[in-house]
This record gives structure tokens, sequence and C-alpha cells, in this order.
């Protein structure tokens, strides 16, 4: 039997996603930060966790442990699950998909000059890229893209029950029993979902990520005299079959033949996985998720992004100013990622959400980027400019010498020891 707190939440729940699609003049929305609201309803512990992941991660992103430098490779995995052949989306279009989200990663998107001048000083290049994996979870070799056929005509992204039984309808995209996929190893691959996501009575979700969580914090926080069902709990939150990105197959790719075939313009450019795995990796979006609003006073938690009241609604307006900050005040930047702007608008993250996503793979979903950090530089590449030449010869011989501290870019040959034969074999490849 419900008790009385659990429909009060849920009532209130309701009236405020009721209220919040009020502001979206498309109808469509990112449904990342309903995950985190329904499953609040029956785990009221579940967005503290959500909370303390976050500001772990941001706590050590401000530490000098941070890796930097570090170009973390992550291997990804789409499953198209499809009903007609529109909705099969070829791999070509997945191919686009995944160089667009590259490009975006390490700040080598063309709309990138369109950044205004006074962001610039926040905007960066996050060092992730993503590939499609080559060896599935038995080992054998993948091309990283599945092609799964389903009775049904599409999933729905919520059903009125889900906001009383804490589940998300449209996980079931994720599970050979009910016409979908199931996932492959969630520790060890960014799985990717696209299907056809129906409309709900919220209307259109263009995608969703669950966020990263520590399950065993949200167990630590856990209060045994309240909670005599934690069991149910625990498996609510160990249930890693369910992390990753859905993606509606219409806004999946540039070059998208079934762009605009649900009526729904300006997300053209694959946008929308950059923007859903930003959720995956810990960012919120740019005003906050407040779940009754707020206005200014709810911020994203990310210092060098300004505070903004509400979504910009998919219309790039550089003139918006929800919120003021005094003398300092910027407008809303509407070309951040996290923001529910248009596909052509959208062209930064900011070096703090840059730090936040990295510290993220490093401390909340290591198994992605896992083994990365003994062997990140170019062999001979001493200083770290991705150039070889004569400077790198110098600061080899240097090591060699004893004059310099020790790098293990110099070890050529990898014998662990560095000598005349790995000048040798510099000088080889600067050369040839």
């Amino acid at each position: 039997m419900l008790n009385f707190n659990y429909i009060i939440l849920s009532l209130a729940f309701v009236s405020s996603l009721l209220y919040s699609q009020e502001e979206f003049v498309n109808d469509s929305y990112c449904g990342s930060d309903d995950v985190v609201n329904i499953k609040s309803i029956k785990y009221p512990w579940y967005k503290q966790s959500v909370d303390n992941t976050f500001q772990r991660a941001l706590e050590y992103s401000e530490s000098s442990a941070l890796n930097r430098d570090i170009v973390f490779e992550v291997p990804v995995v789409f499953h198209i699950v499809y009903n007609t052949d529109e909705q099969n989306l070829s791999d070509d279009v997945i191919q686009s998909q995944l160089a667009a989200l590259n490009e975006d990663f390490r700040r080598l998107n063309e709309n990138a000059s369109n950044t205004r001048d006074f962001f610039l000083p926040f905007a960066g290049d996050p060092q992730i890229e993503f590939y499609l994996a080559t060896e599935d979870p038995d080992g054998n070799p993948t091309t990283g893209i599945t092609h799964t056929y389903t009775n049904r005509s599409g999933f729905p992204y919520l059903d009125f029950a889900d906001l009383f039984t804490g589940d998300i309808s449209l996980d079931q995209v994720k599970s050979s029993e009910t016409g979908g996929v199931d996932a492959w190893d969630t520790y060890r691959y960014m799985n990717i979902w696209v299907c056809n996501i129906e409309d709900s009575f919220l209307g259109q979700v263009l995608g969703f990520a669950y966020p990263p969580i520590d399950v065993q914090d949200a167990l630590d926080s856990l209060d045994y005299d309240t909670v005599p069902d934690w069991s149910s709990f625990e498996g609510a939150l160990s249930n890693l079959d369910l992390q990753g990105i859905v993606l509606h197959y219409p806004v999946v790719g540039p070059n998208n033949p079934q762009a605009d075939d649900d009526g729904i313009y300006g997300n053209e450019f694959g946008k929308t996985l950059v923007h859903e795995t930003g959720h995956f990796l810990g960012l919120r979006h740019i005003w906050g998720d407040a779940l009754l609003g707020g206005g200014c006073s709810v911020d994203d938690g990310i210092s060098d992004t300004p505070n903004q009241e509400v979504a910009s609604n998919f219309v790039c307006d550089f003139d918006q100013d929800t919120c003021s900050d005094g003398a300092n005040d910027l407008p809303d930047m509407v070309e951040n990622y996290m923001d529910y702007s248009n596909d052509q608008c959208m062209n930064m993250f900011t070096n703090i959400q840059i730090d936040v996503m990295r510290a993220v793979l490093e401390i909340a979903r290591p198994g992605l980027v896992e083994g990365q950090e003994e062997n990140q530089c170019i062999p001979g590449d001493i200083n770290g400019d991705s150039i070889l030449n004569v400077l790198d010869v110098v600061l080899t011989v240097n090591i060699a010498l004893n004059l310099d501290s020790n790098n293990d870019c110099a070890d050529i040959n990898s014998d662990s020891i560095i000598n005349i034969l790995d000048i040798v074999l510099l000088i080889n490849l600067i050369l040839y």
C-alpha cells in the first residue's frame, strides 16, 4: 500500500512535469532529469546519491589528482532497434553521428567559431574521444553497431503509471524480453540505443541518459530504521543494464535521411547525443533542473556557466539574459551543449564542465577508460606537444645522462631503460 508521503511526492512531481511542459514551445525535450525525479519518488535517497556523486566529481576536478592531459578513449556500441526500414538507420548514419560526437568532444566542430567572444575564455577541449567497439563482450570481432528487428512500432518514454512505480517505460528497449536489445557490459562499453521513442503524455522525448551514481554511497546513506526493504533499493541501483543513452532515431547523425520525420526541427546535426553524453558523464542542464521552479536561485553546480532561469526552448537567442549577476552580468550561455538550444546553436562545453566529465570517467565510470593512464604518450614525445623534433632528442639525451627526470615516453623500445638506443630510435622516427 502506498504511504501518504509517497502519494504527495508523486502528485508534486506530476504537477511539476505538466507545468514544465508549458515551457517547451515545440513539445520536445530531454528526459534525463525526469529519470532522477521519477526514481526519487520511489527511492527518495536516489537524487541525493546522484548529487553526492556529482559533488565528489566536482571536488576531484578541483584537485591536482585530476589528469587533464590524457585523451580518454571510450568504446561505444550502438544498438539500432527498428520496426520499419526508416527506423533501421544505416551504418553510414551511425558513423556520421560518431564523427559529430568526436568533433564536439575535441572542440573541432565547425561552429566552434560561433562561440561569443566573452565566452571564449570558458570554452575548452574535453579531450574525450569515442570509438566503435571492435570486440564484443564475448571477445568476437564486431563493428560496434547492432541491428535488431522488433515487432513493436515504438517504445513509449513514460506511462502515467511510471510516476507511481518509479519505473521508466523506455527502459524496455534495453531488454530482449520486452522487444529491445540487452546491454553489453555497461562497465566496459557506453551503450547507445536508437529506436522510435513514442510520444508520451508529456510530449516527445529526443533522448535520455542515466546519470553516474555510486551504489555503495547510496546504500551507506540508508536509514535502516525507516527503510525496511533496503534490498529492493540495492537491486534498483545495482541494475547496471540500465546504464547508457537512448535516442529518438530521427535525431541521430548529420546525414540521417529520416531527420525531421517526426515534425520536430532543429535537431539534425547530431547534437542530441552530445547533450545526452554530457548527462551520462554527470552534467546537469545549464539552468539547474529545478523540480518545482526556483528560477535564478537554482544552479547547475558549474561556476563558469552563468545562472539561467529557464531553457532556451530550442531558440538561439543571443540576447536572452534571464538572470542578472550585477555588474559582471553575462547573458545566458545558449550555445552550451547542456541547454535546450537547436543544433546549429550548440558549440561549447566550459572548462569546469569538462573537468567534471573527466572526473566522472575516473571515479564513477572507470571501466570505460581502465588502463589508459599507463600509456598515453606518443613514444618520443617528451614535452607532450604531439610533435617529434630535435627538442625531444635533447630532452631524451638529458634523461639518459640523468640530467633530467625520467619520462616513460622516452623509453621507445619499452625495455625500462632510457639510453643511446632510445635516442637512435627517436632520431629514426623523426627522420622517417
